[in-house]
């Protein structure tokens, strides 16, 4: 009897040191046909060859599997699958099969056809298994690129920080400096208020004295004028109380200027750090910093 069989097997990787060093090569003629031809031969003596062409023909395959399956998988090699293509019997046997009831004949097709449905379901699971292992695959390359973009942000988050650092220094410096100009014009400005206050001041008591004397050398030459004198003197007093109002106004008034202007220029300065602080949380740190730093030089 002959048989045309196909073995589906594969090297176990793990193994695979152990099966170059103490396997002899090839391994499909030396290992796996030696092993196959001695099961079959020692496993079909069990059988009637009119059997194993139809009824038991299932049976043996699967023996044979089992055993072939264990004895490979000693020296690391995994039997995936056992095929038994073709019973070839002998000549006179043949012969005398051909006069059987067709009927027999049918169901070893049907059989036959039915062995042929389940290799084609194994080989759809095997391809769904296979699609399925490639969408993981495409999965986790998804997700290390993924990694990769957010690890490639990262590092140009630490070179971006340090130049937003600098442009909040640069407004932080240029803000001090136009609160400074502010201060400085205030200060010029109340100044020069004061100073022409002084001026007026000045002027309206030389021109107070001038008339003093002036109605004294009347009163002195025209004694007829000395009510009016007195009346002049009396004018020049409130004229005198005036200016002195009006001069401490006006020092009241450059000394609320100045402190305005100082409030508003801090308020800016208050403002700008709080805008600056909200667009960069970092910053909260650094300026903690600093102030603790001017409170201790202070």
């Amino acid at each position: 009897m002959g048989l045309a069989l196909t073995v589906r097997y594969r090297i176990d990787p793990a193994r695979l040191a152990y099966i170059q060093a103490n396997l002899p090569q090839p391994i499909d003629q030396e290992i796996v046909e030696p092993v196959v031809a001695s099961t079959f031969r020692d496993l079909s003596p069990k059988y009637i060859v009119r059997d194993l062409f139809s009824i038991k023909r299932g049976e043996y395959r699967e023996k044979a599997t089992q055993t072939i399956t264990s004895r490979l998988a000693e020296d690391g090699i995994v039997v995936k699958e056992v095929l038994l293509r073709k019973v070839q019997l002998p000549q006179e046997y043949a012969r005398g099969l051909e006069g059987l009831p067709r009927k027999r004949t049918g169901d070893d097709r049907t059989s036959v056809d039915a062995q042929i449905e389940l290799k084609k379901v194994k080989i759809a699971e095997s391809q769904a298994e296979a699609a399925k292992i490639r969408q993981i695959k495409h999965a986790e390359a998804d997700a290390q690129s993924r990694v990769l973009m957010a690890k490639s942000e990262s590092d140009s988050m630490q070179y971006t920080l340090p130049l937003k650092q600098k442009q909040i220094e640069q407004s932080r410096l240029e803000a001090e400096a136009r609160k400074e100009a502010t201060i400085k014009n205030a200060e010029a400005d109340a100044a020069a208020q004061v100073k022409s206050a002084e001026a007026a001041g000045q002027a309206k008591v030389i021109g107070t004295k001038a008339d003093a004397e002036r109605s004294r050398l009347l009163s002195e030459s025209q004694n007829v004028l000395v009510v009016k004198n007195a009346e002049a003197a009396a004018q020049a007093k409130i004229i005198d109380s005036k200016a002195e109002l009006e001069h401490r106004n006006l020092l009241a008034d450059a000394q609320a200027h100045n402190i305005r202007v100082t409030s508003q220029a801090e308020a800016e300065r208050l403002q700008l750090e709080a805008s600056a602080l909200k667009t960069n949380p970092l910053l909260v740190q650094y300026t903690v910093a600093q102030r603790l730093s001017d409170a201790c030089k202070s």
